[in-house]
């Protein structure tokens, strides 16, 4: 029964009161239970250790339009932005900068340090900004760049007309030195902002990338993709790319290679390293995942009756046209795709050499489609680039190779390939077909150099085989690739890349109870469920919206659309994947993409909050971000949860 007076009202607010504060025992508990304590638990903070923004910046710093942030982990930082976008709103692109300002409690902030963010790039719209630290590498921070495609601009809409695409960009910085370096000149001082002028690597590289991403957009989650420290994990739409960005010493005998460690464990091994499905137990594996029992293997297929056959052939073929008809059926692509098939005609030749006859009768039709709908994809792949042709002026580049070739056997074939350090390409003679490793290392100028262009990667332009980084110190200067040895610090950047279409061919191929029904997939999503740093493993699930014939339908053979999902287990030591599920086919009736995806995604998250492990209190992933600012709204105050510090707003 509801109160009844005014007084009722007035005793039932004074217990939730007091029942609000009999709370703060249990959330101290919960705290002991889960690592870290609640940031309900300090709502309020004691004047002494709240200090207002006005009072330590100066006025004129606001006014220019510096967005604060936030602290960094360490405390002894407070982050900010400017972005500027000339005085023509519609016809100028944006410039972000962001600022390091020394914080000490009850004393004004100094501004010690700051660089230009995403150089080089023609931004066209107000990004979205994630600020993003490591657990434990406090050497360096990244900074996450999203364009939504919100903006109502007029040069928005003249450079980006494929609302299927957004842009992603990237800039990986260094980290002001904590305390004086002799190396960094001159020494930061009380009137002395750090911008690049001495010739200290360590604290003085900037590192800048962008590449776009298709429907459906990948998920953003810093939670899994920076768990690994000094490794960034990149979800591209076709491809899952692990960066690792380390400081070489340059010292004999010291290397700083972080990913694909154990490359040389792969000789014993077969190019197609997938170990049998694990025992994983599937309650903890998203919708439509196998149960904990071993997935029966693959049936061996049945001959069929000649009408039966034709029905499967008639069927297989009017499910090509389909593709084919989506790619607009034009002659110089119809010539272009008899050009790559002759291509292929080898690699075909020695696959369907090791098929059994019946396997032949049944598996002919779907390698076409298969082929056809890679090239669909391939040319989407074109169109999205990140150096692709716009109206803006960029650079156009040459079509992709279908298939992905490891970096040894594509410079040597490849007369027009840059001279690159030889270890940086060293690949085992079975290496996964299915990834791709590279390795550059950057250092400072030396003295009379000409300056090098270090865009797209030294050459490396095909963001199958690896990102276009540009790599430059505080001012904006192209740091040298290293062509031969060097004793010196130089800046190691690490790319291993999982493709994922010949990913999802493989565990199909290999795995799959339903793959004698598969025909071609038409899209597929990729979530990460877990990275575990100490194992260097990356467990991925791939949702799929594919073509397959229904095993009941056997008068009225054409394919269905059926929605599926792989999981996949991914060593960055070796490169090599393992399938740990595969689900049932689940027809999709009457349902958009999006309805699929979203269910999927919703999946997904559930698997996480299963495995969910709360983050210590020291080891987690320190994010700021501007999202507040794009709501139309402000943050409260800036808090340092660690030192129990607030700056109000």
């Amino acid at each position: 029964m509801a109160p009844s007076s005014k007084s009722e009202k007035d005793d039932s607010k004074h217990k939730a009161q007091r029942k609000h504060k009999d709370h703060v025992v249990k959330l101290l508990m919960r705290g002991k239970l889960a690592g870290q304590f609640s940031q309900r638990l300090f709502r309020k903070l004691p004047p002494r250790v709240c200090v207002p923004l006005k009072n330590i910046v100066s006025e004129e710093f606001l006014r220019a339009g510096h967005i604060f942030l936030g602290f960094t982990k360490c405390g002894r930082y407070v982050l900010s932005y400017t972005s500027d976008c000339g005085e023509d709103d519609d016809f100028s692109f944006y410039t972000y900068h962001l600022y390091w300002w020394e914080f000490n409690l009850h004393s004004r902030l100094k501004q010690v340090h700051h660089v230009r963010l995403f150089a080089g790039e023609e931004i066209y719209s107000d990004l979205y900004l994630t600020v993003c630290e490591w657990p434990n590498d406090h050497s360096k921070i990244v900074i996450f760049g999203f364009n939504t495609r919100s903006s109502n601009s007029v040069l928005m809409n003249l450079m980006m007309s494929d609302e299927n695409n957004r842009d992603i960009y990237i800039t990986i910085a260094s980290m002001p030195p904590l305390k004086p370096c002799s190396v960094c000149c001159p020494v930061p001082s009380a009137t002395t902002i750090r911008t690049g002028s001495g010739e200290c690597l360590e604290h003085g590289y900037v590192l800048n990338s962008r590449y776009q991403v298709v429907y459906p957009f990948p998920t953003f989650q810093p939670a899994f993709q920076l768990k690994k420290d000094q490794v960034i994990l990149l979800n591209t739409s076709y491809s899952l790319v692990a960066c690792g960005i380390s400081l070489c010493p340059g010292k004999q005998g010291q290397s700083s290679q972080i990913l694909y460690t154990k490359r040389a464990a792969l000789s014993g091994q077969s190019s197609t390293s997938f170990s049998p499905t694990s025992s994983a137990s599937s309650s903890s594996l998203p919708q439509g995942s196998p149960d904990s029992r071993p997935p029966p293997s693959r049936p061996a297929p049945l001959p069929s009756s000649p009408s039966q056959s034709q029905a499967a052939a008639r069927a297989r073929e009017f499910a090509a046209d389909l593709f084919r008809r989506a790619q607009g059926g034009g002659a110089g692509k119809e010539k272009e795709k008899e050009d790559q098939v002759e291509r292929r005609t080898t690699d075909a030749g020695e696959k369907e050499a090791l098929q059994t006859p019946v396997d032949k009768v049944l598996n002919v039709e779907p390698q076409r489609e298969e082929q056809d709908c890679r090239e669909r994809r391939e040319e989407e792949r074109r169109t999205s680039l990140p150096q692709a042709s716009t109206s803006g002026g960029s650079h156009s580049l040459p079509p992709c190779s279908e298939q992905v070739m490891s970096p040894a056997s594509s410079s040597s074939s490849s007369p027009s390939s840059p001279s690159t350090p030889s270890s940086s390409q060293e690949v085992g003679p079975s290496e996964p077909g299915y990834v791709n490793y590279s390795c550059l290392h950057y250092c400072l100028q030396q003295p009379g150099a000409a300056e090098q262009n270090t865009g797209g990667a030294a050459g490396y332009e095909d963001d199958k085989v690896q990102l276009p980084f540009t790599v430059t110190d505080l001012k904006g200067r192209n740091l040298q690739l290293v062509t031969e040895p060097h004793n010196g610090q130089s800046v190691c950047v690490e790319q291993l890349t999982l493709d994922f279409e010949y990913l999802i061919n493989e565990v199909i191929r290999s795995d799959a109870a339903w793959a004698p029904q598969f025909c071609s997939f038409s899209d597929y999503d990729v979530v990460i469920l877990e990275v575990c740093p100490e194992t260097n493993t990356v467990m991925i699930n791939i949702g799929l919206l594919l073509l397959a014939f229904s095993t009941s339908d056997e008068e009225h053979c054409r394919p269905n659309t059926y929605h599926s999902n792989l999981q996949v287990s991914w060593d960055l030591n070796t490169g090599a994947c393992c399938t740990v599920g595969v689900g049932d086919l689940t027809e999709v009736k009457g349902q958009t993409s999006g309805s699929v995806w979203s269910s999927y995604r919703k999946s997904c998250v559930n698997t996480v909050m299963k495995w969910l492990v709360p983050e210590s209190s020291t080891r987690y992933i320190n994010r700021m971000t501007n999202e507040a600012l794009h709501k139309g709204s402000s943050l409260q105050v800036l808090a340092d949860s660690d030192r129990c510090t607030w700056i109000v707003l």
